[in-house]
């Protein structure tokens, strides 16, 4: 299951960087900014945790929800494309 979580702007790098392994140990494969290399302080506070395993989705998204260093966390929404 995918993840997006936004930091509050004020997070300083080392305090994102606790986070992030904070969700790496709930089972996420990979965790890293939405917007890569994004310079607007907002976008850049944008994250996804890929691979986090369903039956820890809701911790993962409850525990980034209780963090004072997160504004909102929620699992990515389903998109189909229609061709």
């Amino acid at each position: 299951m995918r993840l997006e979580f936004k930091f509050r702007e004020a997070t300083p790098p080392e305090r994102r960087k606790e986070v992030v392994e904070q969700v790496a140990k709930l089972g996420a494969t990979s965790v890293e900014p939405l917007f890569p290399g994004e310079q607007d302080p907002e976008l850049a506070s944008l994250y996804k945790a890929e691979g986090v395993p369903d039956e820890r989705a809701d911790e993962a998204v409850s525990a980034l929800g209780r963090h004072e260093a997160i504004e909102f966390a929620e699992p990515t929404p389903e998109r189909k494309l229609i061709a």
